[in-house]
């Protein structure tokens, strides 16, 4: 067996054996990448600001709340609506007790970004949800959904590797589209892992490295054991210490309002997008202004004040250096999360993100159509072909679908239901399960070109009457955002009816190769 041939038999089955996996990665870390916009429509309660409120009458309303609900707080966040946040809210934490626990209790409250009133939201998880799933799975422990999504990350940068190895012709293919059924899954396939490759290549190895203790676990076991002993370093290595602690001396504060405008000027016109007070009331108080950052990697450019007397204060002078392996674990932690991306970046992610899935969909498609092939020209059967045949089917089209009936759900689910959330998430999973059961239910009575038909004309169904759903569950309709310059959940409903129309395109010429049913009838049973 040459080396080719054998990178060839690796690429496949690294690709095959975790594919569904890394495709419901690929799909649910990049639709979570819009997390704060996917809340944003998922709490349609949170109005929108209609009148000109300066940031500092912002802060001036958020500080009175935090007056009256966190007396007793270590640390106070205020988040204003600006940049790409569009809510106005308050975090403030509680110190360790038995009640809250070894590390205490955040607690937060969305405000009416006109009255300065608390906003009293449906419970979600919104796409912070969506997030997770990509690295931390659901209904099973957090151990074996790390050791899981570790090994699949790791399952697809030998997949990358070694399909590079293969890949002979790699850029003059990449201009090439051939519509021969065969060649254009392949030619796909080159399209969706060539064109993003450099991201491809960031993600993966990125992931890798932010779940190393699953991927490289023996390493820090031999040296300090499992449990409290990787639970000690990881505390040492990963958590952030405050540098200054607090002394118990209660001093007044400076206002943060004129800190705010002196950050403000600092900042060139920079947005500032979030003030943080560090043991407010406290001798060694430490007010942070959140500059967004308008270049580099870095989401923002925090400048730090003393809160007693207000003079600039540099954090890193009384923390600890990092080591440079610790310095290049944030540096691809940050590239990982992308959350310093500007709108154009951002979209790039996203984009790349699902040609990722694309490339493990239209590779595990490319497979049952080479087995497919060569079955048909020695007559023989190819075990697995049926299961790979629906279980692509259940999974390719059915996890879109699902992710509708996550979004149909949270606004269908009675708001003061107990548990919201979770029937929420619930729903998701049951609606996949149903998706991934259909194929198998109806596979003896229809095609697999028509069941195909039957999922991707019910995904354009769901994903074209979300639009219709938010107008008739909540005041910010389609049109009314639109008029009103709400371009999160505009961009929310008009980026369904996108998807609707993929869905329905697809549909429309998958079902123009279905032969009439007399035919389809007398073909000796052989339905593909």
């Amino acid at each position: 067996m040459s080396f080719r041939h054998s990178m060839t038999w690796l690429h496949t089955w690294s690709g095959l054996v975790l594919g569904w996996l890394l495709y419901f990665m690929f799909v649910t870390g990049s639709t979570g990448y819009f997390d704060e916009e996917i809340l944003r429509w998922m709490q349609p309660e949170i109005p929108l600001q209609e009148s000109s409120i300066s940031a500092s009458e912002f802060i001036e309303t958020a500080e009175r709340r935090l007056d009256q609900v966190a007396t007793n707080a270590t640390e106070t966040y205020i988040e204003l609506p600006l940049g790409r946040s569009p809510f106005f809210s308050i975090w403030w934490h509680e110190a360790a007790t038995p009640e809250t626990g070894a590390r205490g209790l955040w607690h937060n409250e969305k405000l009416n970004p006109n009255t300065g009133e608390p906003v009293i939201t449906r419970e979600t998880e919104g796409g912070e949800f969506l997030y997770r799933l990509h690295y931390a799975l659901h209904y099973i422990p957090g151990w074996l959904a790390y050791a899981l999504t570790s090994l699949a990350a790791m399952f697809t940068l030998v997949a990358i590797i070694s399909g590079v190895i293969i890949h002979r012709r790699i850029f003059k293919d990449f201009f090439s589209f051939r519509r021969h059924k065969q060649r254009s899954w392949l030619d796909l396939h080159n399209l969706f892992g060539v064109l993003p490759l450099p991201f491809h290549l960031m993600i993966t190895y990125s992931g890798l490295m932010l779940l190393m203790f699953s991927t490289m676990l023996p390493v820090p076991a031999s040296s300090y054991g499992v449990g409290e002993g990787l639970r000690a370093i990881y505390d040492e290595v990963f958590t952030e210490h405050d540098s200054r602690s607090a002394t118990g001396i209660s001093a007044n504060s400076m206002s943060t309002v004129s800190l705010y405008n002196d950050a403000l000027k600092r900042s060139d016109g920079g947005l500032i997008n979030y003030v943080a007070i560090k043991h407010p009331g406290d001798k060694n108080a430490v007010i942070e202004m959140g500059v967004l950052a308008n270049e580099g990697i870095e989401q923002h450019k925090p400048i730090h004040y003393d809160g007693v007397s207000g003079e600039l204060y540099d954090p890193e002078e009384d923390a600890s250096k990092h080591s440079s392996a610790k310095s290049f674990y944030d540096t691809m932690e940050i590239l990982h999360e992308g959350l310093f991306a500007r709108p154009l970046l951002r979209w790039l992610y996203f984009l790349s993100g699902l040609m990722g899935a694309g490339m493990m969909a239209t590779g595990s498609l490319l497979w049952a159509v080479n087995r497919r092939k060569k079955h048909t020209m020695s007559g023989g059967g190819v075990r697995g072909l049926a299961l790979v045949d629906r279980l692509n089917l259940g999974t390719i089209v059915g996890l879109p679908i699902a992710i509708a009936a996550y979004f149909w759900a949270n606004r269908l689910l009675p708001v003061d239901l107990a548990s919201r959330a979770h029937w929420e998430m619930n729903s998701l999973f049951i609606v996949w399960g149903i998706a991934l059961l259909h194929p198998f239910l109806r596979w003896k009575k229809t095609s697999l070109k028509s069941l195909w038909c039957e999922q991707l004309m019910f995904a354009t169904m769901v994903y074209a009457f979300i639009p219709v759903l938010n107008a008739a569950t909540s005041e910010h309709h389609l049109g009314k955002a639109l008029l009103q310059g709400d371009w999160v959940m505009a961009g929310f409903d008009l980026f369904m009816l996108v998807l609707a129309m993929c869905f329905a395109i697809a549909f429309n010429k998958l079902r123009r190769r279905i032969p009439n049913p007399s035919v389809e009838n007398s073909a000796a049973g052989v339905k593909v």
